[in-house]
């Protein structure tokens, strides 16, 4: 099983600490990496692949250190960015082979796996047109096309759904999932249904700390008997809504009338954001 390990891993930017302390191990299969706008996610996601060196810290592949085998390992690895760069002038194709050849595929391989991908995600007959007559929803599609192009041992996804609408989102859920067996996927969200039922293990971060890490049975079992239901007439400080119920963590009942509520990930990820 492969094993990315990251130890201490702090990172500054001027007078914000982007990330502080981050220690964690991602192993084979699905990883959520969830938490809000500013948690320190980006962060994280480009200190692993090597765009950002950390101020302190390392992180390891299988035991060694990713800068001392650097070529061995960016060779291993595939990323999506939050904003993906593409010519516009490009067609679809013509982006899927710049991205083989970065990779040093063979423009064989691209052809086969690039249409085999462009099926996958609902481009398949706009392998010849041009990239600027694509909606947004469309060139973030083709951006998880070559990203998965060659079949990479790591791949870091930084919001992959962004401009996805609902179905686009199933079907990268999907294919996530069938793909997780013998690699590592990393997925950087603050969207709670991006990763719910399909991440093997989930790291919390805010305010550039790790939270909580644990499958999401683990985290939700950790809030059992603490979520609370409020009528909607009452108004209670700290109180969040989540499926048009207005929702509340604590020890003991809050109000008269509270009832408790079966918890789940959207829960465990608000009490993380409020620090309950």
């Amino acid at each position: 099983m492969n094993q990315l390990s990251l130890q201490n891993v702090s990172k500054r930017f001027g007078k914000k600490q982007a990330l502080w302390q981050a220690s964690c191990q991602i192993n084979s299969g699905i990883t959520a990496l969830l938490g809000p706008n500013g948690a320190g996610k980006s962060t994280l996601m480009n200190i692993i692949c090597t765009l950002l060196k950390a101020d302190s810290g390392t992180v390891y592949y299988n035991g060694q250190d990713i800068h001392k085998n650097k070529q061995d390992f960016l060779a291993r690895l595939s990323i999506q960015f939050q904003n993906q760069p593409m010519y516009r002038n490009d067609t679809a194709m013509e982006y899927l082979h710049l991205c083989g050849a970065l990779k040093d595929l063979s423009a064989l391989q691209v052809d086969e796996e690039g249409q085999h991908l462009l099926r996958q995600f609902g481009l398949a007959d706009t392998g010849k047109k041009k990239i600027a007559a694509f909606s947004g929803g469309m060139r973030q599609r083709l951006a998880l096309c070559g990203t998965f192009l060659g079949s990479p041992e790591i791949i870091l996804l930084d919001e992959p759904t962004a401009g996805l609408d609902i179905y686009e989102r199933e079907a990268l859920k999907r294919y996530l999932y069938e793909l997780k067996q013998d690699r590592i996927l990393i997925v950087s969200t603050h969207i709670v249904s991006d990763v719910e039922n399909i991440a093997d293990n989930i790291i919390l971060l805010n305010e550039g700390q790790i939270r909580a890490v644990g499958s999401q049975t683990e985290l939700i079992r950790g809030l059992e008997n603490r979520v609370w239901e409020i009528p909607a007439d009452v108004n209670v400080p700290n109180a969040y809504y989540s499926n048009g119920r207005q929702l509340l963590i604590a020890e003991k009942c809050p109000v008269a009338d509270a009832k408790q509520k079966e918890p789940d990930l959207t829960d465990v990820y608000f009490s993380v954001v409020r620090g309950r």
